[in-house]
């Protein structure tokens, strides 16, 4: 052992205790970071490797036309889950569009627009014993576009299962025998329809209101989808 002059006296450091120490903690520190190392290689080469499970067709195609439209969700409606077993929608070739109708609905607002159509599909289950809200998409007053029923199931809008083969049920939220539709809503409706229109070569001759394609077929007519919307949909397929 040796003393260090500036130190009081009596008092001396032990330097090979010291270096001794500081070995100690630098083999520990090396020990450390190798397993740290190890563990990241590790785990790399899980994510790596690990099996990854390939999307189902169908709802990779379901969910790729859902981005191309813009469609939120239905997790941000909070929908209930559909029944399983549902027929197919079959090859899209039509498009039938309504309106909620009953009174004046206007409202911008998150909340009550999902309240609202949460509530149609409460309906559609509870009361008419359906498997799913009827229509595959919504749009809303504000012209936010959600989507509905999921693609690829057939749906329960237009009146006989044979008139929703192939058919793509749109629902415009509002009554338009009593109000104008907002120029949002008029606009994201003009945008989904042609994207739709677009993706499936559907014809302008394909674009129905719900009363036509029910006279079409004999069946009883219907006030839907409003006066407003029927004139907005002639005036627009005499622009194209």
């Amino acid at each position: 052992m040796r003393s260090v002059p500036f130190l009081a006296p009596g008092l001396a450091v032990d330097f090979s205790q010291m270096k001794a120490d500081s070995g100690k903690t630098k083999i520990a520190t090396i020990t450390i970071w190798a397993l740290v190392g190890l563990a990241v290689l590790i785990l790399a080469g899980l994510i790596m490797f690990w099996p990854r499970k390939e999307p189902d067709p169908v709802t990779a195609w379901r969910e790729g036309i859902t981005a191309q439209v813009g469609a939120l969700a239905r997790k941000d409606w909070s929908a209930a889950t559909a029944a399983e077993g549902t027929e197919s929608l079959g090859a899209p070739a039509r498009i039938t569009i309504h309106h909620s109708g009953a009174g004046i609905f206007s409202a911008i607002d998150r909340g009550t627009v999902t309240s609202a159509i949460k509530a149609i599909q409460d309906t559609h289950i509870g009361a008419n014993g359906w498997d799913d809200i009827g229509y595959h998409y919504i749009v809303d007053p504000f012209g936010c576009l959600w989507e509905g029923r999921h693609l690829d199931r057939i749906g329960a809008h237009a009146g006989s299962l044979e008139l929703n083969r192939g058919n793509i049920g749109i629902l415009l939220l509002g009554n338009f025998d009593l109000q104008e539709p907002p120029p949002a809503q008029l606009e994201r409706l003009g945008d989904l329809l042609a994207v739709l229109q677009g993706i499936f070569t559907i014809a302008d001759s394909e674009i129905y209101t719900h009363n036509r394609i029910r006279i079409m077929e004999g069946l009883t007519p219907t006030a839907c989808p409003g006066q407003h919307i029927i004139e907005w949909l002639e005036s627009r397929r005499k622009k194209r």
